[in-house]
């Protein structure tokens, strides 16, 4: 048997956000303010694809700064 998917409301049947930017900035944080997208994506529970949008939106509004380090992205936070 299929498991449901956790972010469906039984009663709408519409899908709700499973993870937000604050949710990445918050790991991010937990993380002493500087991990990689896999190391957040850990933190959070959710996969390094999904980790990384929530983080890029969430430099997209000024909460975090990114830099390359090799051929990993470091996540900073801009506090």
């Amino acid at each position: 048997m299929t498991e449901r998917n956790p972010n469906r409301d039984d009663e709408s049947g519409e899908y709700t956000e499973g993870y937000t930017p604050a949710a990445a900035v918050d790991a991010l944080r937990e993380l002493d303010g500087a991990a990689t997208t896999s190391e957040i994506g850990d933190a959070m529970g959710c996969a390094r694809r999904t980790a990384y949008n929530k983080l890029a939106a969430a430099e997209e509004s000024g909460d975090i700064r990114s830099r390359d380090a090799g051929r990993s992205k470091l996540w900073l936070l801009d506090e």
